[in-house]
């Protein structure tokens, strides 16, 4: 086996959640945010892709990502305007990133993109070519040329810069004289001082820095280049030649700012990069910090291009520790841009030790924020077999408690307290490791926006996304199964359901169409509907093409409501011509079967020219749930105790019957149907049935359910009938009482509309609890 696979494994889980954070801030920036936070989230987001591909061996991917990572390095930099980037164009090459991360992860031929390759390369290119030739001092030698991207061209242009400082013979030395890189050069002008405040960063690296694909230069160039005096590189602790491990990193770094930044802004730059221990921040008291030293040196910020703090960094690792013979240059590792800094450390070291206290606990509540969001990446096969475990202790704590209520009254008063701090317990349990599998279906609704802006543009119209429930949670298990039949829905409503402006304004309407995405919990489920105020179905042209293939008879007649449920049907579609969007009819058909292996129901409701509602229904968590027992004749049932809303005994209840033999009664003031449990379902034995629960559907309505007892409330596990039995109508899963006898755990709705068929539910073949 290979003994990279788990890290591997890793590596491609963390690229999931990277692609996710970069498409998010990408669609920010585009939806109009300024915020440069932003634009160094997607960075850092592509540089880690690009960093453990490299590690991995995924060649094609490193070279996508590193041109991907230049162009977001030009926004980063301020060479190209938010104004003016091609964010559309970066979330394209998003996806590519993720068909090539997708690729690498299935070992198969990775796609090439060199249409994108080439677009991202012209990025900033026509900008960038402006400035270029009043930039070059006229005496310099000439850069090399390079085709890569503008961030290794300008590193190529800083190290031959250095090497002709050292090889060149002082005749040489008027024509480097305003190359920005002579410290003992008299300036003219006055300094200017910038406001803000001095800060000092210590940048002690790991040796493991390389290792974890982290290079210096991009720890530093985190930081407002514009902002940085100075920095410093300690190589003292560099071994000999013999004993040097290539892979170590034994660089000190020392950084001096000038910034109104706080340090815990200073200190949350470095999230990504370096852990707590590697670095310390501290500000300066103006006693502490001096004159400004550098400002009188500082011809960079004009002559010197942006990134020299950046690239810093690399180039003094390729000048390496002077030899103790060899004359020194003008340039040195440790003290060339950092010469005044260095002179001013005595004045540093005999500062108050007062000031510096002062600064240090700051940094240290920033170190304590971050620990207090550590979190442990667990494989989800784990947590399931926890849940499993959960779920065999709650049935074995549910057989203790039948046990116990057969002892004599003395024996089980000693041992009730002890039964019911193991109930209390075992639910805390459960509650926990469910909190763990939970997550927001904000991750899912996060990708439609982006969705329906490029469909928009395609088909020209105009639409808006109304996103609301985002918070709600639902098991990861769902959450994953989610994206493909919301996408589809959406691309249905986006292409069948909105008109075009022209055609919503000559039907009076808002020439921008509307589509809302919802999600909340409802009845024991989450409910998510997609509604849009399009032409809604057009029922005669469904009709007619279902009667066209053979779906439905040619004298057959169907309910308005039987029509739009032919929207599921395999190979139907009302669309004119096949596009790329839709007329295969391959969709809703394929959103209902992904549905409905979740334990999940979809339903549609339209009204013509006023528009249409998707509603799915899922289970909450296919694990454990909060269930009243109850009892019809021989059987027993549980009901999802988030599905009652009251309980009440017959005889309180006016029944009436209707005409048609549907039984009803009033119930605050609202007229609720009535079935008989036993009935539906084909329970066996007397029934009696002069118990009511008052119980929710998923549409918002009410029904009454007549049982012949409540026996309990209680946690039951959920276990799925169509895996371990076969389908039951009425029934969405089964559950095992502490009897170790098999309960039917009741949906409300699929038994409403078994009861509507008409058609008796025969009595199932296996034990049922009684």
């Amino acid at each position: 086996m290979d003994p990279l696979a788990e890290l591997k494994q890793t590596f491609f889980q963390e690229c999931e959640e990277l692609l996710g954070a970069l498409e998010q801030k990408l669609q920010a920036l585009d939806e109009g945010s300024t915020d440069s936070e932003d634009v160094n989230a997607a960075f850092r987001a592509i540089h880690s892709i690009k960093g453990g591909a490299g590690a991995f061996g995924c060649t094609e991917l490193v070279g996508f990502a590193h041109v991907f990572e230049a162009a977001l390095d030009h926004l980063r930099s301020g060479r190209v305007a938010l104004a003016d980037a091609p964010f559309t164009l970066f979330l394209r090459c998003s996806d590519a990133v993720a068909d090539l991360v997708a690729a690498a992860r299935n070992d198969e031929v990775a796609p090439v993109r060199p249409d994108l390759l080439a677009a991202l390369e012209q990025v900033g290119q026509a900008k960038a070519a402006a400035p270029a030739a009043p930039a070059a001092p006229p005496a310099a030698p000439a850069a090399p040329a390079s085709d890569g991207p503008p961030g290794i061209a300008a590193l190529g242009n800083l190290l031959a810069m250095v090497d002709a400082k050292m090889g060149a013979p002082a005749a040489a030395a008027p024509a480097a004289a305003n190359d920005g890189w002579d410290d003992d050069e008299p300036v003219a002008a006055a300094p200017v001082r910038r406001p803000g405040h001095d800060v000092r960063i210590k940048i002690t690296p790991e040796a493991d820095l390389f290792r974890r694909v982290i290079e210096p230069r991009v720890a530093i160039g985190i930081l407002p280049a514009d902002e940085i005096v100075s920095v410093a590189c300690d190589l003292s602790h560099v071994p000999p030649l013999e004993t040097l491990d290539v892979t170590d990193c034994h660089m000190r770094f020392t950084v001096m700012m000038r910034t109104e930044l706080s340090a815990d802004e200073i200190v949350s730059k470095f999230d990504f990069t370096l852990a707590n221990e590697e670095f310390e921040v501290e500000v300066l008291a103006e006693a502490e910090a001096g004159p400004e030293p550098v400002a009188e040196a500082a011809p960079a910020a004009s002559e010197v291009p942006q990134n020299v703090a950046a690239d810093l960094s690399a180039i003094l690792a390729r000048l390496g520790p002077a030899a103790d013979a060899a004359p020194q240059p003008d340039i040195q590792p440790a003290a060339a841009p950092a010469a005044a800094p260095v002179a001013a450390a005595p004045a540093i070291a005999t500062a108050p030790a007062a000031a510096r206290a002062a600064a240090r606990p700051v940094s240290n509540e920033a170190a304590a924020r971050q620990r207090q969001a550590v979190s442990v990446r667990v494989d989800l096969d784990r947590i399931d077999r926890l849940m499993n475990l959960v779920g065999e202790i709650v049935i074995t704590q549910s057989m203790l408690v039948e046990c116990v209520r057969s002892l004599p009254y003395d024996v089980y008063a000693k041992t009730a307290e002890g039964i019911l701090t193991l109930s209390r317990q075992t639910r805390e349990l459960q509650d926990h490791v469910m909190a763990v599998r939970a997550q927001p279906v904000k991750a899912v609704f996060q990708r439609m926006p982006r969705l329906v802006r490029e469909l928009a543009q395609t088909l020209g119209k105009e639409v808006k996304l109304v996103l609301e429930g985002e918070n709600t949670e639902v098991d990861k298990t769902i959450i994953e199964e989610l994206a493909d039949p919301l996408t589809h829905m959406i691309r249905n409503s986006m292409d069948h359901g909105v008109e075009t402006p022209e055609e919503r304004i000559a039907a009076g309407k808002n020439p921008e169409g509307t589509i809302k995405l919802i999600a909340e919990h409802r009845a024991g489920r989450i409910v998510i509907s997609v509604t849009d105020d399009g032409r809604g179905i057009g029922r005669d042209r469904l009709l007619a093409k279902a009667k066209s293939r053979g779906l439905v008879g040619a004298d057959e007649k169907l309910a308005p409501e039987e029509i739009d449920q032919l929207i599921f049907a395999a190979g139907l579609s009302t669309a004119d011509a096949v596009s790329d969007i839709s007329g295969r009819g391959v969709g809703m058909d394929v959103v209902r079967r992904n549905v409905e292996s979740l334990g999940g129901r979809i339903s549609v409701d339209s009204e013509p020219g006023r528009g249409c509602k998707f509603t799915l229904a899922l289970p909450l968590t296919l694990a454990v749930l909060e269930g009243m027992v109850i009892r019809c004749g021989d059987d027993r049932y549980v009901i999802p105790i988030a599905s009652v809303i009251e309980t009440q005994h017959l005889a309180n209840t006016p029944i009436e019957h209707l005409t048609f033999g549907q039984e009803v009664l009033r119930w605050r003031g609202e007229i609720t149907p009535l079935h008989r449990l036993g009935a539906v379902m084909g329970s066996a034995g007397t029934r009696d049935e002069n118990i009511i629960i008052i119980a929710e559907t998923e549409r918002g309505g009410n029904v009454g359910i007549a049982v012949d007892e409540i026996v309990g409330q209680q946690q039951v596990v959920v276990k799925s009938l169509e895996s371990n039995y076969g389908t039951v109508n009425g029934a969405s899963a089964a559950t095992i009482l502490g009897d170790g006898l098999v309960a039917l755990i009741l949906d409300v709705d699929s038994m409403l509309r078994l009861a509507a068929s008409g058609v008796r539910q025969p009595v199932p073949e296996l034990k049922l609890a009684g």
